[in-house]
């Protein structure tokens, strides 16, 4: 199960880094990574900090050097990226190793006064980062950019991406975490659940029951490691909000007890399976428009249970979220750039993964592809026959734009926080320790890492 743990970690970490996982450019250890600094002609440099470079990111420089000729962008990635022979980034050269010494190189950098200028959050502690007070709260050079229309972009995603009052990162695009639901599997058990509506893990508890009893082969393929990481992102603040975990508590045991209770009851399985056709269930979301669109015939989706309590919209994670490093001397020209990644040309580049915060731009793309969808152009690796029809398509349409402007629950972890979790939590599931003392664990290795 420990094993288990940190592959089904790691997969996720990779999903998140996919926004950040195409041939790369500058090599690690090209950029010094100081502060702003004038180079020999003269322009301003801002230095990018990235876990490593992306299509999206080159193209982002080039044009905007193009019309900023006294400002250089200079991207920093920690990790060179390699292509993969189809134009990504091999998975295998992405570890959780490699994630946690960026975590920390980052961090050190930025506490020293020596870190980048401008800094890619996704795989970061943004929490800890303000906590620290080494991000510049954003909303006064929001409000002055008059190029920027805040109506234009989804404001609930703003909103939720706050820290308190601060806004210390800016999403310029997301995803949404959801279930997706076989449709035909729910008809012939005669359940019907509202995708509209928000639920709870014990209502999916008595869903799955049901389903189960109208045939005991149907799975929720779903597995206790991923149960966990989701339960604590609903809980992530409560549990290690302001630096003060709060692991050793029932909140977190009862947390431990309901997700065994549902593996001990079969609802649940040790691990995720892939493409089983009885299963009724699965972790899914809106990663990418296209994604969204085409998905396959006879699955819907579905708000996934949460363990939030009144959280009414899906949650969301920002694909690529941009904060700014307190101690920089081109705060401005940073701003510039992130207000460059906020125009319509930039939120309608191919290359920008997740869903664009721009609302005009977002449902431009989706009729571009329901276009594609009637008249067979849409290229995909998909096969026809497993594509939705266009009439399937436009109600998915619907239900996009709907779920997207509710979203109001930002998921943000610490990886390593998680981690933590993960491993002690294998022994809880296999009966080998206790809620109690398994919490215990996870409170005292947790509190050492925060206060290091």
């Amino acid at each position: 199960m420990k094993k288990l743990g940190l592959i089904m970690m790691l997969s996720i970490v990779l999903i998140i880094s996919a926004c950040t996982s195409n041939n790369g450019g500058n090599p690690q250890g090209e950029s010094t990574g100081e502060n702003s600094g004038e180079t020999k002609n003269g322009k301003k440099t801002v230095v990018l900090s990235v876990m490593t470079n992306n299509r999206f990111f080159e193209s982002a420089v080039r044009k905007f050097e193009d019309i900023h000729p006294d400002i250089h962008i200079e991207i920093k990635e920690y990790k060179a990226s390699t292509d993969d022979g189809g134009g990504g980034m091999s998975m295998q050269s992405l570890s959780l190793a490699d994630i946690e010494k960026y975590v920390q190189s980052v961090t050190t950098q930025v506490l020293s006064g020596k870190g980048p200028d401008l800094i890619l959050m996704s795989e970061l502690p943004q929490d800890k980062f303000v906590a620290k007070k080494l991000l510049v709260d954003l909303n006064d050079l929001f409000g002055k950019d008059s190029s920027i229309d805040r109506n234009a972009l989804y404001t609930n995603i703003l909103e939720a991406s706050k820290d308190g009052d601060g806004l210390y990162a800016v999403p310029l695009s997301f995803s949404l975490d959801l279930f997706s639901g076989n449709t035909e599997i729910l008809k012939k058990a005669n359940l019907s659940i509202d995708n509209n509506k928000s639920w709870s893990w014990n209502e999916f508890r008595d869903v799955m029951k049901k389903l189960k009893e109208s045939n005991p082969e149907i799975d929720s393929n779903l597995d206790p490691m991923s149960l966990l990481m989701d339960y604590m992102e609903d809980k992530y603040v409560e549990l290690v909000g302001q630096g003060n975990p709060n692991f050793d508590s029932d909140m977190f045991r009862n947390m431990l007890k309901e997700i065994k209770l549902m593996y001990d009851e079969g609802i649940i399985a040790k691990e995720m399976s892939f493409g089983g056709s009885n299963s009724a269930f699965q972790m899914s979301g809106i990663y990418g428009l296209e994604q969204a669109l085409t998905m396959r015939k006879g699955v819907d989706y579905y708000q996934k249970p949460s363990a939030a309590g009144d959280k009414k919209g899906a949650p969301f994670r920002a694909s690529y979220s941009l904060g700014i490093n307190s101690k920089s001397e081109v705060q401005q020209e940073a701003w510039e750039f992130i207000s460059f990644l906020l125009s319509d040309e930039m939120q309608e580049d191919p290359n920008l993964m997740g869903v664009p915060i721009n609302k005009a731009i977002t449902e431009k793309k989706l009729q571009e592809i329901l276009q594609k969808l009637e008249n067979g152009t849409l290229e995909t690796m998909i096969s026809k026959e497993m594509l939705p029809d266009v009439e399937t398509a436009k109600k998915r349409i619907e239900v996009i734009k709907r779920m997207l402007p509710e979203s109001d629950f930002r998921r943000f972890s610490d990886m390593k926080v998680l981690t933590i979790a993960m491993e002690e939590f294998s022994s809880f599931i296999s009966g080998q320790k206790s809620a109690e003392e398994v919490s215990k664990l996870i409170q005292n290795r947790v509190k050492t890492y925060l206060n290091e």
